[in-house]
Formats: C-alpha cells, sequence, structure tokens
C-alpha cells in the first residue's frame, strides 16, 4: 500500500500531480495550519502576450495560526476577473475545450471557503484524468498526533501502508529512523520537469506552471502521460 500525503494546492503543477498518481491512497492534508503567501491559495500560468510566468491569486482571510480549512476569500470579486483571464490566456489553445468550460464554471460558482475551492479543483482534473486510486480527507482519519513527523505517521499506520511518498522538501524534517522503525519505506520523490516537457506558448518551456497549462497545450491524454513518465515509484 502505497500512501502520499499533502496540503491542499491551487490548481497545483505537475509534480503535484504526480505524487498522487503514484499513490493507491492520497490524503489531503486540510487541517494544518494555512501557510501565508504559498500554493495553498496562487498558481503560475504563462501569460502569452508576454510569455512570462504569471500569478493567479485567490485573496482570502487568513489570521495566524489558522488552520488551511477554516480560510475564507475574501470577497468574490476575484472570480469574473481571473475566469477572464483564464479565457484570455488559453481560450485558442488547442485543448482548452476539453476542460477549460468546466474548470471556468467552477471558479464562477465554486465554495468560498478556500479548502473546498481547492478539493473540487483537484477532484475535476483527477477525474479528467482517470486516477485509479483513492482520496481521503484527513479529518477522517482522527485522531492524528500534532508533532508533523508522528502525524504522517499515524496517517501511514490507519492506511496500512508500506511505503510512504516524501517530496524533496521533506529531508528538511522527516526522521527516517522514526518511519523505519514503524515498518513503513520512505520513498523519496525524483519528480523530474526535464520529463515533462511540452509545446507551450512561445518557444521558451517554464516548469513548474499549474497543470491547466500542460491541460489546455497537450490535451488529457498527453498531461496523464506525462505525469505518468515524469517519475514512477518502483512497485
Amino acid at each position: 500500500m502505497i500512501v502520499s500525503i499533502h496540503q491542499p494546492h491551487f490548481l497545483p503543477w505537475l509534480g503535484y500531480f504526480n505524487k498522487v498518481w503514484n499513490s493507491d491512497v492520497f490524503v489531503w492534508l486540510h487541517n494544518v495550519q494555512f501557510r501565508k503567501n504559498y500554493f495553498q491559495n496562487r498558481t503560475k500560468v504563462k501569460n502569452p502576450n508576454t510569455l512570462l510566468e504569471f500569478w493567479l491569486t485567490v485573496p482570502v482571510r487568513a489570521s495566524l495560526g489558522i488552520s488551511i480549512d477554516e480560510v475564507e476569500e475574501v470577497s468574490n470579486g476575484w472570480r469574473k476577473p481571473m475566469a477572464r483571464t483564464m479565457e484570455q490566456f488559453y481560450g485558442r489553445a488547442p485543448y482548452f475545450h476539453e476542460l477549460g468550460p468546466e474548470l471556468i464554471n467552477l471558479i464562477l460558482s465554486c465554495d468560498a471557503n478556500l479548502d473546498k475551492l481547492n478539493y473540487e479543483f483537484l477532484d475535476l482534473i483527477l477525474k479528467a484524468l482517470k486516477y485509479p486510486g483513492k482520496i481521503l480527507r484527513a479529518e477522517e482519519l482522527l485522531p492524528l498526533s500534532e508533532e508533523p513527523n508522528q502525524r504522517l505517521i499515524d496517517i501511514c499506520n490507519k492506511l496500512e501502508a508500506t511505503h510512504y511518498i516524501a517530496g524533496r522538501g521533506g529531508k528538511n524534517y522527516i526522521d527516517v529512523d522514526r518511519w523505519n522503525t514503524s515498518g513503513i519505506e520512505v520513498v523519496w520523490q525524483e519528480f523530474e520537469p526535464n520529463n515533462t516537457v511540452y509545446a507551450q506558448q512561445g518557444e521558451k518551456f517554464i516548469p513548474g506552471l499549474s497543470i491547466v497549462d500542460c491541460l489546455f497545450n497537450t490535451g488529457i491524454d498527453e498531461a496523464r502521460r506525462l505525469i505518468e513518465a515524469a517519475w514512477q515509484v518502483k512497485r
């Protein structure tokens, strides 16, 4: 049983989906502290006019120490401008028709709670990609330790995981010895952005953009292939 765990991100990049794709169960860790000015409420796309990266941001109200699932949008004034920007940037992309209208409809109508908003986007995209695994919300696995390492171990133990996929950033805090003692092998995700190069607008490829850039430029089937090819767990 391979498990991965990640905090919610807003329309995340291909590396996020690569981690999900390699997991039998992906756990949505939404009941931990919100991180201000990070990817939980913003993402990068490509501006076809400047051919540079452009931030799409959901403006939120977040006090110090608030958990992700408690964060609400400031107002709904961001919705129409973001939908308009998405259409202006990608409306003429070759595969915009496959998922673009549904994504724009979600932007205009989705929940004001950031956690629910992000989850709806993730669910829509994973269904389109035909993700074969299962998604669980961390609240379904309570109680959990407050200590970061033990919280992750608790989740994996409850799911009877044999392997846990950790991103490169996890090397800053994951205590591998504790995981080994728990009988769970830590697998480091070696996602390689150079294995996901695809035709973007303009000649220069910009890695790390939202998955929507890949979906609209290459289509659902090719996006799935790139996600799978970038890195795989050896089973």
